[in-house]
């Protein structure tokens, strides 16, 4: 059985979610719920929950500063972020401060499901009907083009000539998760070829 904690301040939505599970027979079952970040923080310490379903406006402590609480002290924990919210710049936050996946609030049964056992398995989920939060995110104001730090690690030692299984055993990171961070490289340089994506890299500095 798949326990799930579940934080948001609409004890409503929390019913609805603990209804979904009920029957119990995807395995899954909500065993923990809280309706604040204070809350939550302190029956997190007790929860075995391996999977957070959050939501990110809350009164008090936001969602997106939770996250990165949450991925920092519970290292154990995949933080599912189930949201409304339709702004860019607060869902790319969110992805910077590591949650493991970021779904819309009316996502289906089928999908959340999917996504629990997609971020069990050590992948990272956008899901359907998300904004594009990364569009236009990777600049700054100099229009130049912004890297995670694992991102930069990762486009050097490509630039090296190590192959992404090799990287993934160097960072403790899982071949899925170096393949996603690839993924997302490639597409914040917009180009289709590794050589192209460092000689670009190069050129704008990133590369050491």
């Amino acid at each position: 059985m798949i326990s799930v904690f579940a934080i948001d301040d609409h004890p409503m939505f929390i019913k609805g979610i603990q209804a979904i599970f009920i029957d119990g027979k995807d395995r899954i079952k909500v065993t923990g719920i809280a309706n604040s970040a204070d809350e939550a923080l302190i029956k997190l310490k007790r929860s075995s929950a391996k999977i957070v379903l959050l939501d990110l406006v809350m009164p008090g402590l936001s969602g997106v500063e939770l996250c990165a609480i949450i991925k920092t002290q519970f290292l154990d924990k995949k933080v599912i972020v189930l949201t409304g919210e339709l702004n860019p710049t607060i869902l790319y936050n969110t992805w910077l401060n590591k949650a493991d996946a970021i779904l819309m609030k009316y996502c289906g049964k089928e999908e959340m499901i999917q996504t629990i056992n997609a971020v069990l398995a050590g992948r990272r989920v956008i899901g359907k009907d998300v904004p594009e939060f990364y569009k236009n995110l990777y600049f700054d104001g100099k229009k130049k083009l912004k890297l995670t730090r694992r991102e930069q690690q990762i486009i050097n030692l490509l630039a090296k000539g190590i192959e992404r299984k090799v990287i993934g055993e160097m960072l403790g990171s899982t071949p899925s998760a170096v393949n996603f961070h690839c993924h997302n490289i490639f597409k914040k340089f917009n180009k289709t070829s590794l050589v192209s994506v460092v000689d670009e890299a190069r050129k704008q500095g990133f590369i050491v």
